[in-house]
């Protein structure tokens, strides 16, 4: 028998959860009183039941009330103190307001928690700092101390994107607090959907959500029960037939009853931007550019997204937001009341009315990082994209032939059966089958070309810091300023305040300043390639309105997105106030750097080289903000007269930042023949540094060898046996129910 439960009800005080819940309590079916907050499931109300007496294990599919089980929990006792831990900020804010009548839940972020568990009170610690005390402690056989009020029940979200360094943190999260509770260890509930595991390049595994009993039995004394919840409330049925069918071959993953259209596949042409723009508007304006999404494995650097979002804005007026790069996550003051175009990665935890997807073939598996996936089957990555549709899925088809295939998995003519498939070009021919996969690339493979800020990019902090203690010495040459004295400069602004709309302008502030610094000591522009004779015909005030427009411009030229100087064509540009832009020049203090024995600048140059690697060529490219040349010397110590500047607009400098101006200085050391001095500013706190190389351009070679091989060496898969050994806690004297020192 079938029967939903509504949360009304199960917060009655005449109910509670039982062992015989489900035998005697027949008087809960009953409709409330009350309008239903929420309709729960069976397997929802079965989790909460479980979660009196041992640990529960939920693998939840997209859109099936993770949110909502959580809720179940905390309504169905309201007596006991309930902790979540959640992944990000968003998973918090979200979480937090659907829940914050209930008095007895306590939402945190992972981080948050960590920070409150490792640090002293006041004081915040960055994630370099906790991993430090987590290796101390580990090292020691020590435990932090709770200090909290404990929780009865702990759950852990979207657990699948946890990594080996969260799960660490998690166990010294679980270990004291079960200290502090003595002899009533909190039960632990773990939520997620291994299919949405995708952060591998974070060293996600989805293996922390399904042997989740395995890793944490030896830390807690319940035993774990696993439920399923397998039907989707926010996808429709005929998306959900098309991904069973279509993508996962026939599997049933997930199950609905929502009404809803077919998924809409269009055989087209990349390049014929305006006509998909054409086909398109109908379906944009019928949900709401608000309510719609353009999403793709990547969509900056020359992606087909940016043609078809280009003519959407110029030709329709649709209002967009593009992302200034593919990795910070969403900001939802930039995205509200706009079409969204995003990385499938950053609209992982997002849902919209109408989400058109890109990049569902073939050329997914080519992509630099991805040669070590199996393509007879379907990418976690790819089952993402298909689910964050509410109601339309569209699936743009680039029918190429010769060159661009659909994956080697996808069953046609189930994609015929489930989806209705609109033929935009001359041939009348189905899209074809693909039979032929390819063979699983085992070694090293690097692209022919790549930006200094991908080499670092996905690599653990904790990797980049043992490649910075190796390779790397660096002093501060100037500590940073009292947190009241950093350069805060808006990092979005609004562009419409009548619509509500903001725009991101972090990147353009990074330029304005840097030309600033240009003007400053060079009289020229170079880094925003203006005509000069413009700049000295601007009075004082003017300067940072004109700075901000033409910066926008420039990111406009080099990213091939001119929508926001679409949305922005009518905005005075006068977010950095003259004031501010004085202080910002005051503070730039590169005097010692700039003046006395300098004889020559350079800004903005664009550097490149060949590097070889494991028989495999890439060339690295970078553009250095800065260049200064000091009259030659008689030393013969393997430095050159030149120094290279990297000028920093961020919270705090890192190690990335660290190991991103050491390959510039290697850039230029192939052309120079010899190192230059490494100075690191950050204009927003003032701290500045000097980075030296212990050996020199030959350390330097030897630092970019072990980042190539960090960034692209193909991930090794372990069998779950060799899992299990690595990660489960299996040393008795550092159980929290055995002896523990503090």
């Amino acid at each position: 028998m079938t029967f939903l439960l509504t949360i009304h009800q199960i917060r009655s005080p005449h109910h509670f959860i039982t062992s015989r819940f489900f035998t005697y309590n027949h008087g809960l079916l009953q409709q409330a009183d009350k309008k239903p907050i929420v309709a729960l499931s069976p397997q929802q109300l079965t989790i909460a039941q479980l979660c009196a007496e041992q640990n529960v294990v939920v693998s939840a599919r997209p859109g099936s009330g993770k949110t909502a089980t959580i809720e179940a929990i905390a309504a169905a006792y309201p007596d006991k103190q309930i902790g979540v831990f959640l992944p990000s900020k968003r998973h918090k804010d979200e979480t937090s307001h659907r829940l914050k009548e209930y008095t007895n839940c306590h939402i945190s972020t992972f981080h948050d928690m960590f920070i409150a568990l490792f640090g002293p009170r006041g004081v915040a610690l960055t994630d370099k700092i906790i991993r430090k005390r987590v290796k101390y402690l580990r090292e020691h056989h020590k435990l932090p101390e709770w200090m909290s009020t404990p929780f009865d029940i702990i759950v852990l979200d979207e657990f699948q994107d946890c990594n080996p360094a969260n799960f660490l943190l998690v166990q010294h999260l679980i270990r004291p607090h079960d200290l502090k509770k003595g002899n009533q260890p909190a039960r632990i509930v773990v939520l997620g959907d291994e299919r949405l595991s995708i952060d591998r390049f974070r060293i996600a595994d989805p293996r922390y959500l399904t042997l989740a009993p395995q890793l944490l039995g030896p830390i807690s004394p319940y035993p774990f029960a696993k439920v399923q919840l397998g039907e989707s409330f926010e996808i429709p049925k005929p998306t959900v037939d098309f991904i069973n069918r279509v993508f996962l071959k026939g599997e049933q993953y997930i199950t609905s009853s929502k009404h809803g259209p077919k998924p809409v596949v269009l055989k087209c042409l990349y390049w014929n931007k305006d006509a998909l723009a054409k086909k398109l508007i109908p379906l944009i304006n019928h949900y709401g550019p608000e309510n719609c999404a353009i999403i793709a494995p990547k969509v900056l650097k020359k992606s087909p997204v940016q043609y078809l979002a280009n003519s959407l804005a110029e030709k329709h007026g649709i209002p967009i937001s593009v992302p200034t790069d593919e990795e910070t996550p969403l900001d939802d003051r930039v995205i509200k009341g706009k079409m969204c175009v995003s990385t499938i990665h950053q609209f992982k935890d997002c849902e919209r009315d109408l989400v058109i997807v890109f990049g569902m073939d073939n050329s997914f598996f080519n992509k630099k990082g991805r040669h070590d996936l199996p393509d007879y089957k379907c990418p976690n990555e790819t089952f993402v994209a298909l689910t964050r549709a509410l109601e339309q899925l569209v699936v743009v088809h680039n029918d190429v032939p010769d060159f661009i295939k659909i994956m080697p998995f996808v069953s046609v003519n189930d994609l015929y059966k489930t989806a209705k498939v609109v033929n935009m070009t001359n041939s009348k021919a189905r899209i074809a089958s693909n039979t032929q996969g390819r063979r699983i690339r085992v070694k090293l493979t690097l692209p022919e070309a790549c930006e200094v800020s991908d080499l670092t990019r996905f690599i653990q902090p904790e990797l980049l810091a043992d490649l910075v203690n190796r390779y790397l010495e660096h002093r501060r040459i100037s500590l940073e300023v009292p947190p009241n004295e950093f350069l805060e400069i808006p990092d979005v602004v609004p562009s419409d305040l009548e619509k509500g709309y903001w725009e991101s302008v972090s990147d353009i502030n990074s330029l304005v300043l840097l030309s600033v610094l240009e003007l400053k000591y060079a009289g020229t522009l170079h880094t925003l390639y203006p005509n000069l004779g413009d700049v000295d015909k601007k009075p004082h005030g003017e300067l940072s309105p004109w700075l901000c427009r033409r910066a926008c411009e420039h990111k406009a030229y080099i990213s091939g997105y001119w929508i926001r100087m679409i949305q922005m064509e009518n905005h005075k540009f006068d977010w950095i106030e003259p004031k501010m832009l004085e202080l910002a020049q005051r503070q730039l203090s590169l005097d010692e750097e700039m003046t006395g024995s300098v004889i020559g600048h350079k800004f903005a140059l664009d550097m490149r080289s060949k590097f070889t690697f494991a028989g495999e060529d890439t060339c690295i490219k970078g553009r250095a903000h800065i260049i200064t040349t000091a009259p030659p010397s008689d030393r013969d110590d393997g430095m050159n007269n030149s120094t290279i500047l990297e000028v920093k607009l961020v919270p705090h400098l890192t190690d990335e930042h660290v190991v991103q101006a050491c390959v510039k200085a290697y850039l230029l050391s192939q052309t120079t023949g010899k190192l230059p001095r490494i100075i690191l500013y950050n204009i927003r706190t003032g701290d500045k540094r000097e980075v030296t190389p212990r050996d020199g351009i030959q350390g330097l070679q030897h630092l970019i060898t072990d980042l190539i091989r960090l960034r692209y060496k193909p991930q090794v898969h372990l069998a779950d046996e060799r899992f299990l050994e690595l990660f489960m806690p299996n040393n008795p004297a550092s159980s929290p129910h055995g002896k523990e020192r503090r």
